[in-house]
């Protein structure tokens, strides 16, 4: 390998770096300060989030973070992302209901094409996931 093709190989993987970066620069702008004011006790990831008012961040792209306002409790939950095709306008979380129980399945965040579903989901929120479920069985909250 010459110097020239080493330097231009270099050059090309550290663009390509760069790049990157400012992919993530401007995905985590959109994501911070998101709030939201959930009225109910819900599962995600196999745990018990109450009732509450709660900040939402994405730690990374694996990880989900919801810390309750009042109480300063942080939860950390594994997500999986999933890009979409267009920029969603709002945010918002998506919930399945079975019977009088709430189940965290997705967390859309406005500003990106990116959604993120929760990774270890109840059974029948993988049906919900997949859209297999009736319509009336999920519902939404609206991240601000």
């Amino acid at each position: 390998m010459t110097h020239r093709s080493a330097t231009l190989r270099n050059l090309i993987l550290s663009l390509s770096l760069a790049a990157g970066l400012l992919c993530a620069v401007t995905a985590a702008s959109a994501q911070t300060n998101l709030s939201v004011n959930i009225p109910f006790g819900f599962s995600a990831d196999h745990q018990y989030v109450p009732a509450g008012s709660y900040k939402v961040q994405l730690l990374s792209d694996r990880f989900l973070s919801l810390r309750n306002i009042k109480t300063n409790e942080t939860q950390v939950l594994m997500v999986r992302p999933e890009s979409g095709q267009v920029i969603e306008t709002r945010g918002r979380l998506v919930f399945f209901r079975e019977g009088s129980r709430n189940y965290l399945t997705q967390i859309w965040v406005a500003g990106t094409s990116m959604h993120s579903e929760i990774a270890v989901q109840h059974k029948p929120e993988r049906v919900v996931a997949q859209g297999n479920a009736p319509a009336n069985s999920t519902f939404e909250l609206s991240l601000k």
